[in-house]
């Protein structure tokens, strides 16, 4: 099948720009776009249309319009609408023939991506049998297994697409020595038949509730850590889950708590540096730290800043790939795969699904890579085209990255620290501030 038409109509540049990548990002697809309704139906007359994303309210003939034209015409264009208002605000879409979907504004990541699993599902045909039954596997990493202990129900090792061998019985027991024979031949994610993740939510809240019981006043940031590698094994593998609600709101909660109580930077930073852990928790947890500590310096200390800021933090990295311990190093080989371009769109999206998260975080997310056009992805922008909190973010992700290179290479010291970040502050005069206040929080 080719790849279908999209036409994104919006009279904001800005918006049709943002659409334009989520839509790409989404469903391998080609897009045109157009300011207005006059210029749409002019595309639609000339063009193949498959699918329509269109705003309402625009000059020179409106959203109503264009969907009229559609249906006058007798086109099979495909409507979704994306508006902040409702479709059935507007008389002209009572007949809803053509209409394929809604998109409210300023959920458009989330929209974009139910539209694009409607449209995969009314395009495919044939579903293959032995696709049916290879599905019905699912992924569980071994660095699960391994907090699980005691697992839940028959593990899986994959051979070849369809072939599976039983590897653990129900109530088995899944060690750190059978982690690291697996990740010594690359083996990073086992599979468990018709699984439900009901029961897997279950066993893993009340892990976190026993680790939780037994914090002190001197383990807390490990128990952040511990819980925190649990919680992004779940999402990663699985998605959001309503059994999680409770788990990532107190996580924030005590997150922040910790950030804010301990106010010696140096102190928290080197706590994290000593404690067990993923990289990816620990690195997430730093992060949230330097965030909250730098955005108080500049006077960004309100409540939903802090919620911003650590909950991008933690969720940031969820889709990054394990084998990965620096991303900066990373960027810098030139040897970026799809996965890890793609990781800060599947994390921006995953936030939408999270209850009560605080407006622009997923934006924050999005942007933690845009460090300029010659290094930046996914848009490879300007930093003065990203947001002030995705500018504080990018440049502590710098510092929380050096930190840890140079403390796993062992060769931490306050001048090589500056001379790395140096090199960042040279982006943005942005950057050259928060460079600045950095010093006067006594990192070092």
């Amino acid at each position: 099948m080719s790849k279908p038409h999209v036409l994104i109509v919006d009279d904001e540049e800005e918006i049709r720009d943002i659409l334009s990548f989520f839509v790409e990002s989404t469903h391998p697809c080609e897009v045109s776009m157009a300011c207005d309704g006059v210029e749409a139906i002019e595309l639609l007359t000339q063009k193949n249309i498959d699918l329509i994303i269109c705003d309402y309210n625009m000059p020179h003939k409106n959203g109503g319009d264009v969907y009229k034209h559609i249906l006058e015409s007798g086109l099979t264009c495909k409507y979704v609408m994306c508006s902040s208002e409702t479709p059935q605000s507007f008389s002209e879409f009572q007949d809803g023939r053509s209409m394929f979907g809604y998109i409210q504004k300023p959920n458009i990541m989330n929209g974009i991506k139910e539209v694009f699993q409607r449209y995969k599902l009314s395009t495919d045909q044939i579903i293959n049998q032995t696709q049916s039954e290879i599905q019905s596997y699912y992924p569980i990493s071994t660095r699960l297994l391994v907090s699980l202990n005691n697992i839940p129900v028959n593990i899986f090792l994959k051979l070849s697409d369809g072939k599976y061998v039983k590897v653990f019985s129900e109530g088995s027991v899944f060690d750190e020595t059978d982690f690291l024979k697996y990740e010594s031949k690359g083996i990073l994610q086992l599979f468990a038949l018709n699984f439900s993740t009901d029961i897997l939510v279950q066993k893993v809240q009340k892990i976190i509730e026993n680790i939780s019981k037994g914090v002190g006043k001197n383990n807390k940031a490990q128990a952040i850590v511990e819980i925190q590698d649990l919680i992004l094994s779940i999402l990663k593998d699985y998605g959001f889950h309503d059994g999680l609600a409770s788990v990532v709101e107190a996580q924030i909660s005590e997150t922040i708590k910790l950030c804010e109580h301990d106010r010696t930077l140096e102190m928290l930073l080197n706590k994290m540096l000593k404690i067990k852990g993923s990289y990816i928790s620990r690195h997430s947890f730093m992060l949230a730290a330097v965030t909250v500590a730098l955005a108080n310096k500049v006077g960004w200390n309100s409540e939903t800043t802090s919620q911003k800021l650590v909950m991008s933090s933690l969720f940031h990295d969820v889709f990054l790939k394990e084998d990965i311990l620096n991303e900066v190093s990373f960027l810098e080989s030139k040897n970026m795969d799809d996965d890890f371009i793609s990781h800060p769109l599947k994390a921006a999206q995953l936030l939408d699904k999270i209850p009560k998260v605080p407006p622009d975080t997923g934006r924050i997310v999005l942007e933690q890579h845009e460090v300029g056009e010659d290094g930046g992805f996914p848009r490879a922008i300007a930093v003065s085209e990203t947001t002030p909190l995705g500018q504080l973010f990018t440049f502590s992700h710098y510092l929380v990255d050096a930190i840890l290179e140079l403390s796993t290479n062992n060769e931490f010291s306050k001048s090589a620290l500056e001379q790395k970040m140096q090199k960042v502050a040279a982006r943005s005069s942005r950057y050259k501030k928060f460079l600045v206040l950095l010093n006067e929080l006594k990192l070092y």
